[in-house]
């Protein structure tokens, strides 16, 4: 073999090393773009639960006024015959 045909070979070699590399950052670009659409999507899903989460804590914030308002209504109707029923066996 003569120096022209080893000269040949090892740029042979390190071309083929070249596109192996070339070829391994292909695939990591192509990964961390997926990842990327993936940490996209998910970031709006998150936004979007996140107006359903407001809009759940106003409807639990009225519902809370709802419960404390009948709930009182409750126990001065309860009061209320336990009075009539006191008074009742008074008279």
């Amino acid at each position: 073999m003569s120096d022209t045909d080893v000269r040949l070979n090892r740029i042979e070699t390190k071309l083929d090393k070249l596109a192996e590399a070339m070829t391994l950052i292909a695939r990591v670009d192509e990964k961390l773009t997926a990842g990327a659409a993936r940490i996209d999507r998910l970031e709006f899903r998150l936004d979007e639960y996140e107006g359903d989460l407001d809009n759940v804590k106003g409807i639990v914030g009225y519902n809370s006024q709802s419960v404390k308002i009948a709930e009182r209504f409750v126990w001065i109707l309860i009061s209320s015959i336990v009075g009539l029923v006191m008074y009742g066996y008074r008279g």
